[in-house]
């Protein structure tokens, strides 16, 4: 149930809307903005009708009720000389239950459609051969190719189309259900390490939010974004020196145990340039790549469609040079090219 709480008149408002997912970056941005700007409660979402509960909350032996969760609508206006813009931002702590989500997004839009919106915009992450100190890359999918000129701005602020892949959860769901309702809608992607999914990543955020001070004029800071890009290269810092430790012990490990007269094993962290060492490099160079199911679909896919129109083979060979795979398709890739040949004489 969606019950508003303030009358405020509102002209064809922008609709924000961020859940959590991969690297939490919807939740993480909406958050931010709302901490930033300080928004008047617009509705609230009574999430009883949405959510299966699927655990229980235990706290020193005892098991108490499930909480009622209730998501809120934010509004704000944005007012200068020059411009003026309605907005109407959604935060929602939790995704309502698989069996829900098509529900709910309906009494979403519905909700939303008498304010006439001039765009409804999600967020979601895209999982890639990177690492969390790269400077990651954006993505955006829409809903038709009439999106509001500043939004399709893809060259100077960086946004490049998604040629193929999912939208997961919500963010997608509220999309689709927008094009229903003749609402146009998008959705920024933005790329992030496949080690880091199921953690907050603060560095494809600040790109994401940078890009929506630019598009709307935000009054917002990255202070608060930089200690955390800060705080997060640190913990997976830490982490990766505490593999490259216990990986270095087991190769040492496993060489004492060749040895007859090695009774008792030793294991001292080193920084030398023994050969049979596995560095903090090598470490993660071993840890980025990782081919995911995703991938191989999408790469299965390309190869589908190219050898039905050849003129896919572009795409596919910046994909399997994307994930640094081609070598390992090399063949695959050239026996298109042999058909082709073939099915011309």
């Amino acid at each position: 149930m969606i019950i508003q709480k303030n009358k405020t008149k509102l002209t064809n408002p922008y609709i924000i809307c961020g859940w959590p997912g991969m690297g939490m970056i919807g939740h993480y941005i909406v958050n931010h903005i709302i901490s930033q700007i300080k928004p008047e409660i617009f509705a609230e979402i009574d999430y009883k009708e949405y959510i299966i509960p699927h655990n229980a909350i235990v706290e020193n032996g005892i098991i108490y009720d499930i909480p009622q969760i209730q998501n809120k609508i934010f509004y704000h206006k944005i007012k200068s000389k020059y411009y003026e813009q309605d907005f109407l931002l959604f935060l929602g702590d939790v995704e309502p239950s698989l069996y829900n989500m098509q529900n709910f997004a309906n009494d979403l839009i519905s909700f939303f459609k008498p304010f006439n919106p001039k765009l409804i915009m999600t967020f979601s992450g895209f999982p890639s051969n990177i690492l969390h100190t790269d400077e990651p890359l954006l993505y955006v999918a829409q809903t038709n190719n009439s999106v509001d000129v500043k939004i399709k701005n893809e060259e100077s602020l960086k946004l490049k189309p998604l040629t193929f892949g999912l939208i997961e959860g919500m963010s997608g769901i509220i999309l689709s259900k927008a094009k229903e309702f003749e609402i146009e809608g998008i959705c920024i992607i933005g790329e992030i390490p496949f080690y880091t999914i199921d953690m907050i990543n603060p560095r494809v955020c600040y790109k994401i939010l940078y890009f929506l001070k630019e598009t709307f004029l935000f009054n917002i800071s990255f202070e608060k974004i930089q200690q955390d890009i800060i705080s997060m290269d640190e913990r997976i810092k830490s982490t990766f020196i505490d593999l490259n430790e216990k990986a270095q012990m087991l190769l040492s490990q496993l060489q004492d145990s060749n040895k007859d007269n090695k009774k008792n094993l030793y294991y001292k962290a080193k920084t030398t340039n023994d050969s049979s060492e596995l560095t903090f490099e090598e470490l993660k160079k071993k840890i980025k790549f990782s081919l995911p199911e995703s991938a191989k679909n999408k790469i299965n896919e390309l190869f589908k469609l190219s050898s039905e129109d050849i003129s896919y083979a572009k795409q596919l060979k910046e994909e399997l040079d994307k994930w640094g795979v081609y070598k390992e398709y090399e063949d695959r890739f050239l026996s298109l090219f042999i058909k082709k040949k073939k099915g011309k004489k």
